[in-house]
């Protein structure tokens, strides 16, 4: 249907672009897809189901008149004159009548309702249940416009058409969008339907179109049956003009260019019947997202999109950047803010945007951040919530709100951000918010995240930044994607000592101190690290949905040691990627490493180490199998970490080809690796206590036997003399009791 009064000429080009959705439909049914009446997260934020005897008059305004003088006939011929008396309530239904009287110099009446400034929304599913007219002429509709046309005038500030039909097609629905500039340079693009059996006039039908910031869908009885995704307006960047309030309309039109004229065929009285009219929403915050986008600047026009600033001891004002860009999630457009003063210290002014939105599966506030270098400021980030239900936080503060107040450090290292630094990442949990009684002095004292037509006490309403100057300098810096998320996935695993090359951890022990790190493949950086505990596990917790590679820093694994497990399986060693979802946990991720050159043939060079002599192994005390009392010590050894090795009963020791001093090879199989020790002491000792009965022999898990003599050597990796050596002590024999 047409925008209302401000339109002063006829627009053809609309009913002409109605009448081509019609004539491209062809007789046989269009095959849908089907879906949800009530898709996804959707949740019922308004209704009426008109239960009473009278229209609801806080839901909904009658229009009267034929449009005369500044739009006769509504734009479109038509040739009823709207009365509040045609509309009535009754039975459960609103009925809309469509009479053969003469009233007001025409000679049919009928009724037009709206919800202007009563029920106003932005983006929802709307949906109505309603039984049609049929006969030539009618013209039912039910249909959204622009509550504030911040674009210009039709179509530049956009309308949506739910369902219309035309009286003398009873089976046939059709979905519209109107836009582009103010006519009659507006375009438009829509679809049609066509019941495959009955019609829409015998019948009660639901009618629905999803409406939401990237696209717009329309359904029948649950069928899709059409979907748009590209518009434009003359007035603003995409995607505008549909990123507005806008507010609902009921209306039976007689005549028009549309459906034509009556004849003598068409009954009189004819009812339009709606059982319901019904407005659902999605939560801001996606369930299965884990993030909710408050503001992603791609609008490119703050001015247009509900923001506003203040000035203090400074003057300022922002407005749209189309080339700095954070790194992702930058699209095509940041905000950029910039605010000076005289050189005094204290607040300088701000900004801020309304938009209310529920945030109740929130636990953390992130945005993108860019300052300027040479800068030392605080942002006071207020996130403002409604108390008492109105969606509304007043200028004029009536002491029944709330504000809740975060104070971000800008400036030199050391600060949350830093000037100069490019552009970062910021998360602030919501529990660090804190109640500010210096603006909106009432309300709860708790962030209210939930609407009240959600069942809450109130939701967010406005985020606004106020800037505090430390230096006296300028504020000045771009921002981007302000959001709300909920990071509580977590990854967790174990790194182990793989003895036994097996690639299984069946017992073995973890290697503590190990750097666990967890790159962002989206960011391109490291967000967050752990050090394995004693046991060898690692936990990295408070993640958000995203691609991520987990990594072993090698720098801090033993010396020599070398993976036997990829976790998946990519041959990425040390390395697993892991996609993570919304609240998933990947526990078990496991890596395994196995000592250098177990079971092989092992010699030492021939050279000193840098203590310029050869590490010497002792041995004290008993050797008991069931005490586990084995101690080894190793004395003359550089400040470096140690490796330890034994042999199976009997000498294996081989002379070393090199012509080193002592035994110093170790011939496989028998070479096996007991465990990592280190550091050295600075007095070049280092003591190690050996639990006897783990002791693998060499070809199985069985433990050490009484009587059976085990060969021992301590080995080395030696980078201080400028180049690497692995020095063997000489082989040292025990036999156990």
């Amino acid at each position: 249907m047409l925008y209302d009064m401000n339109v002063t000429a006829t627009m053809m080009a609309r009913i002409a672009g109605a009448a081509a959705l019609v004539a491209s439909a062809s007789a046989a049914p269009l095959m849908p897809s089907p879906a949800p009446v009530q898709g996804g997260s959707y949740a019922l934020v308004w209704e009426d189901n008109f239960d009473g005897t009278t229209l609801d008059s806080t839901k909904w305004t009658p229009m009267i008149g034929n449009g005369c003088p500044n739009l006769c006939g509504w734009g479109n011929n038509e040739l009823q004159y709207y009365r509040a008396e045609n509309a009535t309530v009754g039975g459960g239904l609103l009925t809309i009548t469509a009479r053969q009287q003469f009233f007001g110099g025409n000679q049919y009446t009928s009724a037009r309702l709206r919800s202007l400034n009563k029920a106003d929304f932005t983006y929802g599913r709307f949906e109505m249940s309603a039984k049609l007219p049929a006969g030539q002429g009618f013209w039912p509709a039910f249909w959204l416009l622009p509550s504030d046309s911040v674009y210009g005038t039709w179509a530049a500030s956009g309308e949506i058409d739910v369902m219309e039909a035309v009286g003398q097609n009873e089976s046939r629905v059709l979905g519209t969008i109107h836009y582009g500039g103010t006519y009659p340079n507006n375009t438009f693009s829509g679809g049609n339907y066509t019941l495959p059996n009955g019609n829409l006039t015998d019948s009660f039908h639901t009618y629905a179109m999803e409406w939401e910031p990237n696209v717009m869908r329309w359904y029948i009885d649950g069928v899709l049956y059409s979907t748009k995704t590209t518009w434009w307006s003359s007035g603003g960047s995409y995607p505008a003009p549909f990123n507005e309030r806008f507010h609902m309309l009921l209306n039976l039109a007689v005549g028009g260019d549309l459906p034509g004229s009556p004849n003598q065929s068409t009954p009189f009285p004819s009812t339009y019947e709606i059982d319901y009219v019904r407005v659902y929403q999605r939560d801001v915050f996606d369930p299965e997202d884990c993030i909710g986008v408050f503001d992603d600047m791609e609008h490119g026009d703050p001015g247009g999109n509900d923001y506003f600033e203040f000035n203090g001891g400074g003057t300022g004002s922002i407005n749209s950047n189309f080339t700095d860009l954070p790194p992702v999630q930058g699209g095509t457009a940041s905000l950029e803010a910039s605010w000076s003063n005289s050189g005094v210290a204290g607040f300088l002014g701000g900004f801020g945007r309304t938009r209310a939105i529920d945030i109740a599966e929130a636990t953390h506030f992130e945005m993108w951040i860019n300052p300027d270098a040479g800068q030392d400021f605080v942002i006071e980030i207020n996130l403002q919530d409604d108390d008492n239900g109105d969606n509304t936080i007043p200028a004029s503060p009536d002491g029944q709100d709330d504000e809740f107040q975060y104070e971000l450090t800008v400036g030199p290292p050391g600060s949350e951000v830093i000037s100069g630094g490019g552009w970062q990442k910021v998360s602030i949990p919501l529990a660090d918010f804190y109640d500010d009684n210096t603006f909106l002095t009432g309300g709860n004292g708790v962030l209210d995240p939930r609407s009240t037509g959600l069942g809450g006490n109130g939701q967010l309403i406005n985020i606004v930044l106020a800037l505090i100057t430390i230096n006296g300098q300028p504020a000045s810096f771009r921002t981007d994607h302000w959001s709300f998320v909920r990071p509580e996935s977590e990854i967790s695993g174990l790194v182990w000592d793989d003895v036994n090359s097996d690639g299984l951890s069946n017992g073995e022990p973890g290697l503590a101190g190990v750097t666990v790190e967890l790159f962002d493949n989206t960011l391109g950086t490291v967000v967050a690290s752990d050090t394995t505990s004693a046991s060898g596990v690692y936990t990295l917790p408070n993640l958000v949905r995203g691609s991520y590679a987990v990594r072993v820093a090698s720098s801090t694994l033993p010396v020599g040691v070398t993976p036997t497990f990829d976790p998946d399986g990519l041959a990425t060693p040390a390395e697993f990627a892991a996609e993570l979802g919304c609240d998933e946990v990947l526990d078990n991720q496991d890596f395994g490493f196995e000592p250098e050159m177990l079971g092989e043939k092992v010699c030492s060079p021939a050279v000193n180490n840098s203590t310029g002599d050869y590490g010497r192994l002792q041995a004290s005390g008993t050797a008991d199998v069931t005490n586990n009392d084995l101690v080894l010590t190793g004395s003359q050894l550089p400040v470096s970490a140690l490796g330890y090795f034994l042999v199976s009963p009997g000498s294996s020791f081989i002379p070393n080809p090199g012509g080193s001093f002592g035994n110093l090879c170790l011939a496989p199989p028998f070479g096996r690796y007991i465990q990592f020790a280190g550091p050295v002491s600075p007095q070049g000792t280092l003591t190690l206590n050996v639990d006897a009965t783990s002791l693998p022999q060499p070809t199985g898990s069985v433990a050490a036997q009484p009587g059976e003599t085990w060969y021992f050597q301590v080995w080395h990796r030696d980078a201080v003399i400028g180049i690497v050596t692995s020095n063997f002590s000489e082989g040292l024999g025990i036999t156990f009791q």
